[in-house]
């Protein structure tokens, strides 16, 4: 059973945001406190906009192209946002459209990445990795997902590498998820 459909709508959509929200404060305390830089060690760097508009290219014709083959984000039903009161949705966006995927890249993307890519993994297999523990970890998706989840981990991992910033990646995640949401 869905721990959060056991809950009062606002209270579950509350717990949402703060989830991401915690971890977001966790990975800036670890990195503080490993007195690792925001801004070479997790990437928090503004990208050249040329390099995030590529990126975001790439990645919005990845996402509309797999969905138009395999309807991955399914049927546009509003009804769900009609019937909940605009507090609720607008909590729902920022939990899974902006907190969560910033949260996720800060992790993937910013903490781990820089821990494993400076090993003798380098940077390629670091991304692979993260990609497949990326794809592992939405377990409750069909296979073909989570399929599609690991080439999206390594589109994240891939934009990471080659911009030098956490901030290309985030864009991309929420884009995704912005459009997944509806």
């Amino acid at each position: 059973m869905n721990f959060f459909a056991s809950l009062p709508p606002l209270q579950a959509t509350l717990l949402k945001v703060a989830f991401p929200l915690i971890a977001i404060v966790v990975v800036l305390l670890v990195a503080k406190l490993r007195r690792l830089s925001f801004r070479e060690n997790l990437g928090l760097i503004p990208p050249r906009p040329s390099q995030a508009a590529l990126w975001l290219a790439i990645y919005l014709a990845w996402m509309l192209a797999t969905n138009l083959i395999m309807d991955w984000r399914g049927p546009w039903d509003f009804s769900p946002w009609a019937q909940s009161p605009m507090i609720i949705n607008v909590l729902r966006v920022l939990a899974v459209a902006i907190l969560g995927p910033i949260a996720e890249e800060l992790i993937f993307r910013g903490l781990l990445y820089d821990r494993f890519s400076r090993t003798r993994l380098g940077a390629t297999a670091t991304i692979v990795i993260l990609a497949v523990v990326w794809a592992g970890i939405h377990f409750s998706y069909p296979p073909e997902v989570i399929a599609l989840l690991f080439v999206d981990g390594l589109l994240l991992g891939f934009a990471r590498r080659q911009t030098g910033s956490v901030v290309v990646p985030i864009l991309m995640h929420v884009a995704w998820n912005l459009y997944a949401v509806w």
